[in-house]
């Protein structure tokens, strides 16, 4: 019944020169699903990465510590945004529908009488905003003034381009019913509201609630951008002597796979999805890869180095504890339901190496923010003063 509207979801181009901070490095390394057997073998363990990478400063690194603070303005900011994202839809059934109402309808096309295949909707209905509803044209406006529980036959006609050969041009006669107009009810901001959306009683220990949830998001947003300036930092520092084509083939092979799978979910050949959506031909796409796994590559290699230097490990009982806990980060808290649902456990679907390589970022990453040299802000102000 729409018109045919393009994808919202589009691939995005990296432009210009890019700093691969931690946890870029940490999602592209989770795209590979492959499973990696019984036995797990270190990634790079039969390379001498002294002949791949020559390490850079990578302790007594600088970074600026970000002041973290919460306003009331803030809080109360955040409480209005949670008042409104608990309004609800109500059915209305009085009243004449104007244009940007949103409407309950239910209606039957039907092309020389007979009803056809996709122009109803069955008794349930659907619903649609008047006046931007993508429906073909006339309809909206055939809406428009209708009162609820009318019934109204719309004598309309599909574009020349609608997109299907049968229905393209063709006159279609809609009979449809208003079941009602939706009305937006946004909950009133009082101790009911607390008590229904929170632990707390009163609103004077709700809004301290939400001032703490504010300033832990805000405080752990700030611990993470020193962490990503101290990578970021330490892959500047480091200097890539070559790349092992082993490794640059396969990071290629599963960013590949990943913008097939986005292809096939959209009926396309990856050529035409990548041109469409990234706006690559094939000889940029394909520089794109390379210059994707140079990247990722160079920040395994650069992880690897400093992890055998300082022999940081991930033991078997950290790597569970870890893995257990990015379970939870993850919503997994049923290892069963969710092998029945994707038939693998969750460490076989994400893959073993894909965990110990994150892990492993982690700790390293964590080594280096130890032996790091962290500015306070204040300190910062005082030198630019």
């Amino acid at each position: 019944m729409k018109k045919k509207k393009g994808m919202d979801e589009m691939i995005k181009k990296n432009n210009g020169k890019t700093k691969w901070m931690a946890l870029l490095l940490i999602s592209c390394l989770t795209l590979s699903l492959a499973a990696c057997g019984d036995k797990y073998v270190m990634p790079y363990s039969d390379y001498d990465l002294s002949e791949y990478v020559k390490l850079g400063d990578y302790k007594g690194i600088e970074a600026t510590e970000t002041k973290v603070s919460v306003t009331d303005d803030e809080v109360q900011a955040e409480i209005q945004s949670r008042v409104k994202a608990a309004a609800k839809q109500v059915e209305k059934k009085e009243g004449t529908a104007v244009k940007g109402d949103s409407v309950k309808i239910v209606y039957t096309g039907k092309l020389n009488g007979k009803a056809f295949e996709g122009g109803s909707t069955g008794a349930d209905g659907t619903t649609i905003t008047l006046g931007s509803s993508g429906y073909i044209p006339g309809f909206d406006d055939g809406v428009i003034g209708m009162k609820v529980g009318e019934m109204k036959t719309l004598n309309l006609q599909f574009p020349q381009d609608y997109g299907k050969e049968e229905l393209n041009g063709k006159n279609v006669d809609f009979d449809v019913t208003l079941s009602a107009i939706m009305v937006t009810e946004t909950p009133k901001y009082d101790v009911d509201f607390v008590k229904a959306h929170s632990k707390e009683t009163t609103i004077a220990g709700y809004e301290k609630s939400v001032k703490k949830e504010l300033y832990a998001k805000k405080k752990s947003a700030a611990e993470e951008e020193i962490r990503n300036q101290i990578w970021g930092k330490i892959m500047d520092n480091a200097k890539i002597l070559k790349y092992p084509e082993k490794e640059i083939a396969a990071c290629k092979e599963t960013n590949k796979q990943y913008y097939e799978s986005y292809a096939k979910q959209y009926g396309m050949e990856l050529k035409d999805f990548v041109k469409q959506y990234a706006g690559m031909d094939e000889k940029a796409y394909q520089e794109y890869l390379q210059k994707y796994a140079e990247a990722i590559v160079s920040q395994e290699m650069v992880m690897y180095s400093i992890a055998k230097a300082e022999n940081i490990t991930i033991s078997d009982e950290e790597y569970k504890q870890k893995m257990e806990d990015f379970k939870k980060d993850q919503g997994v808290t049923d290892e069963k339901a969710f092998k029945q649902q994707y038939g693998k456990s969750f460490e076989e679907y994400v893959g073993k190496d894909n965990l110990m390589k994150s892990f492993l970022l982690e700790e390293v990453i964590q080594f280096a923010v130890d032996h790091a040299k962290i500015v306070p802000a204040a300190d910062t102000a005082e030198k630019k003063a």
